[in-house]
């Protein structure tokens, strides 16, 4: 800490330049690929406490912008247990643990009489109900310790030249503080938390060996307080029928009963408000893990879970939708299709089949949200109607689950899929009854006479831009819509209603950046390289990445999963 002292004094009344001498000794920064003449600095690290640290500059016009790493030993968090597959839930507990005090500790040294630049500011991630990897902690397992990130602010006097006494002071309060909340911290909460993780776990472990689709334990609440994502007050608690309840034991010895829905088609029906389509918003935000009291920590659904609308007006590229259509006015070509204002039908037609293509084993579809003509068309309407383009998704579905494609289904105003359900859940006041044993009056005989069974799109590529042709990426949030935009390219990814969090949208920007940048890869298929990003994105704990164009500095990710991206680089306007 002397060290950090000495340099923060001599800084001070300095112009911004100088700031250089926290990370580096030379005033022009070398990489291991400028010469092999040219040794690379040790990097520059200060001790405190319990915690090292260390500076990392933004570049030449945002000096006094800077990060701040901070390295906690593994031992100090985990003693001697192995991180294992709980890395994700020590980094989540502790963003928790420290943010909200950090971020409060820059608040208090805000002062409205000055200039904006005279204002040392710390900020750290936030965090949500959900528990997944984000780049504010992440776990170095070489160098056996969790790596805070911190966007740093160095204060200004006039607006010129280094604060360094203020610097040093800050800085060492903030320290503090991190390392008082360290040693203060609950183990016993942050072994119920980590635990917690583990039963998830688990979960989706019994998931994928029962063959079930989804599961909703008893007792969990499932309702949202308008407008936020805390569980509602006074809410019913779920409950399973007594036809579908499943039993696991978890490795601790808890025993956990609840709805097991298994793989096939699921169709939920009900009067109005009576949970229908709270029932299914819980499966599709069951992809993710959650936090003690959220009300959803038991409720898991098959990771690939994708929920699918009729999106008007949405943009489509070279997709095969020749699964749901026979024809198109004007003998437009349905294998590689393209509009800039999709209908409707074509547009939910080409949401399942992408979500089909990127590896979905299960679709969520509600039909207060879908085109009525492309998800049926009776008997009536059949002989009616001779001439008819679009083939519903009733003659699709079985084909579908052959493919090992799931299908749970929201309705209430027909009963054109209970031919086709292996499941039927009635509610009634946000009370789930089985009422599988009255479809069979109604169920199919046979397969549904379609078109002959389609080649499903098996290829799709992204176009590929220079750097030069791209401006940086922004996110685009106003009321009830979601946008990002790179460049002279938008996608509107407002129906992705996957992403739970803010944070995730900086990722699908970033990598949609990064998609669109690279060269010499319109022959790889997009689902693969959208994976590859999507798994890499928080590999790199020094965050070089983010480093390697400026601009990008403050970005705040979380995880994503390659299916989003896929969905998000699809509706790419104007690329």
């Amino acid at each position: 800490m002397n060290k950090f002292k000495q340099i923060c004094m001599k800084a001070h009344t300095e112009k911004k330049e100088a700031l250089h001498n926290l990370y580096t000794d030379r005033h022009r920064y070398l990489s291991s690929v400028s010469s092999s003449e040219q040794p690379v600095e040790d990097e520059k690290l200060f001790y405190y406490r319990n915690v090292v640290f260390q500076f990392c500059g933004t570049g030449f016009r945002t000096m006094q912008q800077m990060i701040l790493f901070i390295w906690i030993p593994e031992t100090f968090v985990i003693g001697g247990n192995p991180v294992g597959r709980c890395r994700t839930a020590y980094e989540d507990w502790l963003l928790r643990l420290l943010s909200e005090a950090v971020n409060e500790l820059s608040d208090s040294l805000q002062n409205d009489h000055k200039d904006a630049r005279e204002k040392t500011e710390f900020s750290m991630q936030t965090t949500s109900s959900v528990v997944a990897g984000r780049n504010g902690c992440l776990y170095a397992a070489e160098r056996h310790a969790f790596r805070l990130r911190i966007n740093f602010r160095v204060p200004l006097i006039n607006g010129n030249v280094i604060n360094g006494k203020s610097t040093y002071r800050e800085t060492k309060n903030m320290l503090d503080c991190i390392c008082d909340r360290l040693e203060a911290m609950d183990r016993l909460a942050l072994s119920e938390h980590v635990r917690l993780y583990e039963d998830q776990l688990e979960i989706r472990d019994f998931l994928r060996e029962s063959g079930l689709a989804a599961f909703v334990a008893d007792g969990s609440v499932l309702p949202r307080q308008a407008d936020t994502d805390a569980p509602m007050e006074g809410a019913v608690p779920f409950r399973s029928p007594e036809s579908l309840r499943v039993t696991l034991t978890l490795s601790d010895g808890k025993k956990l009963t609840g709805m097991g829905l298994r793989r096939g088609i699921t169709v939920i029906t009900g009067g109005g408000y009576s949970g229908k389509s709270t029932l299914l918003d819980s499966l599709e935000q069951g992809i993710y893990f959650h936090v003690k009291g959220d009300g959803r920590e038991y409720v898991a659904t098959d990771e690939t879970a994708c929920k699918v609308y009729a999106e008007d007006g949405r943009v489509v590229s070279d997709t095969d939708i020749s699964p749901f259509f026979t024809y198109l006015p004007g003998d437009r070509e349905l294998r590689a299709f393209r509009t800039h204002h999709a209908s409707g039908s074509v547009s939910q037609a080409v949401n399942i089949v992408e979500a089909a293509y990127g590896g979905s084993r299960c679709l969520l579809i509600d039909e207060d949200t879908s085109a009525t003509n492309f998800m049926i068309r009776d008997e009536i309407m059949r002989s009616l109607v001779k001439k008819e383009p679009i083939i519903p998704y009733t003659d699709r579905i079985l084909e579908l689950k052959e493919q090992g494609i799931s299908t749970i289904l929201v309705i209430g105003g027909s009963g054109e899929y209970l031919k086709y359900a292996d499941h039927l859940l009635l509610l009634e006041d946000y009370h789930v009854l089985d009422a599988t044993e009255e479809l069979t009056p109604w169920r199919q005989t046979g397969t549904p006479e379609t078109a002959q069974a389609p080649q499903w799109m098996r290829h799709k590529t992204l176009p590929s831009l220079p750097m030069t042709d791209l401006f940086f990426g922004e996110r685009i949030e106003i009321e009830n819509a979601k946008y990002i935009k790179i460049g002279g390219c938008v996608a509107d990814i407002t129906r992705l209603t996957a992403l739970a969090d803010s944070d995730q949208i900086n990722s699908l920007t970033w990598l949609l950046e990064n998609l669109l940048g690279e060269k010499e890869t319109e022959q790889t298929e997009l689902r693969d390289r959208c994976q590859a990003a999507a798994g890499s994105l928080l590999s790199d704990t020094f965050d070089t990445v983010l480093a390697s164009r400026t601009h990008q500095y403050e970005l705040w990710l979380e995880e994503v999963r390659g299916l989003d991206l896929l969905m998000a680089a699809c509706r790419l306007r104007g690329c």
